[in-house]
């Protein structure tokens, strides 16, 4: 492993990383409810969004374990499930798709998975639950084949695609005198139908393949129909393939770093070195995984929490409008951080309140209202 200097962001990043990894114990999979979950840390108790240090168990990918394991002892939730701690939505996604397995086999169940990342992963971040805002899950189970399925995305009246906390990929332009009415219908109908089955038969042919593998393997048959790279969703994908089918992938190869991954990787530590910054980036997640045991891609998506966390991200709205924003802050130790919504932005009068923001301040949003650097933020600490 390549020599790295480490921050103080590092030494949160674990700190956050176990306080995580015991709320997935206690709220996530556990019956403790979330005020009563002892975290000492204002935010993981009022905010349902800092209990998971594994992928599998995050918003995005609740519906997933539904209709994957339906109402099944084999559903990571059962447990909770068998003692009637579970929302309306699992119940009727859960009891829906039980069976299909009988129907599906892995081109079925890797279309499933491309619908759900291609179409937003149901997220809505100022809801509870957060992972089934938006989703055509909740019908697809009255499919039996892949061309069912994409007959059902053409004709469905509902919304189902949503942005909320996710972005969609360039969609390829609808045809002329086609009668599609969306580009992520005409790719989900035209495209990825053969996209799963080509994938199902390559990964079923060989050994496990890293991530980064199976990754080149889709970016180059997206080359090849003339489509963008789609690396956003098709990670996304390629890491439920890890979670639900892991027979074919190696869960401890390196992963794809995204935008707030990356932003958050690289406070934790200090490219002496001058690595290429993917080096960089895997020679942190080496040592992550030595630290805490987690895989890269767990610890990746770890990773973009983890900055929401120091920055105190809440999305206002929903079930989330009665908290006191000017209250309710993370129990990180680094207090010169200068982005997001600080508890030292009030404390030196930058901002008058919180409350009754409609967006959350992210970046410097807060420092260009105020004419501020991030200097002089900091400057700020030392003259206190």
């Amino acid at each position: 492993m390549s020599t790295i200097e480490t921050t103080q962001y590092y030494g949160e990043y674990l700190r956050y990383f176990a306080l995580a990894k015991d709320q997935q114990v206690k709220c996530n999979l556990g019956t403790i409810g979330y005020l009563d979950s002892k975290m000492n840390d204002d935010l993981l108790e009022n905010v349902e969004l800092y209990d998971v240090v594994e992928r599998k168990f995050a918003g995005f990918s609740q519906i997933v374990n539904d209709v994957f394991y339906g109402w099944t002892d084999d559903h990571p939730y059962w447990p909770k499930m068998s003692q009637g701690i579970h929302t309306r939505q699992r119940e009727t996604v859960a009891k829906d798709w039980t069976g299909k397995h009988s129907e599906f086999n892995l081109p079925e169940w890797l279309y499933v998975f491309l619908v759900h990342r291609i179409t937003g992963s149901g997220i809505n971040y100022s809801t509870k639950p957060s992972g089934y805002h938006n989703t055509i899950l909740f019908n697809l189970y009255r499919c039996k084949t892949i061309e069912e399925m994409s007959t059902l995305i053409n004709h469905y009246p509902i919304p189902f695609y949503t942005s909320i906390g996710y972005q969609f990929p360039s969609f390829p332009k609808i045809p002329e005198g086609s009668n599609y009415k969306r580009a992520g219908d005409y790719y989900l109908t035209e495209f990825a139908p053969t996209l799963v089955r080509e994938l199902a038969e390559w990964l079923e042919s060989g050994t496990k393949r890293d991530f980064r593998e199976i990754g080149d393997w889709m970016f180059a048959w997206n080359a090849r129909h003339n489509l963008k790279m789609y690396r956003f969703q098709y990670a996304a994908f390629i890491a439920d393939i890890a979670d639900w089918y892991p027979q074919y992938v190696n869960r401890d190869s390196m992963f794809y770093y995204g935008s707030n991954a990356i932003e958050c990787i690289s406070y934790l530590a200090v490219n002496t070195s001058r690595m290429k910054k993917e080096h960089f980036l895997d020679a942190i997640m080496e040592k992550i995984y030595e630290d805490t045991g987690a895989f890269p891609y767990n610890a990746e998506d770890v990773a973009c929490d983890y900055i929401r966390w120091i920055e105190n991200y809440v999305r206002p709205g929903a079930d989330y409008d009665h908290l006191d924003l000017d209250q309710i802050f993370s129990s990180c130790k680094i207090k010169d951080h200068p982005y997001g919504r600080q508890k030292a932005m009030l404390n030196f009068n930058l901002v008058e309140t919180f409350n009754g923001i409609k967006s959350h301040p992210s970046d410097d949003t807060i420092l260009k209202q105020v004419g501020m650097s991030v200097a002089e933020y900091k400057r700020l600490f030392y003259v206190a």
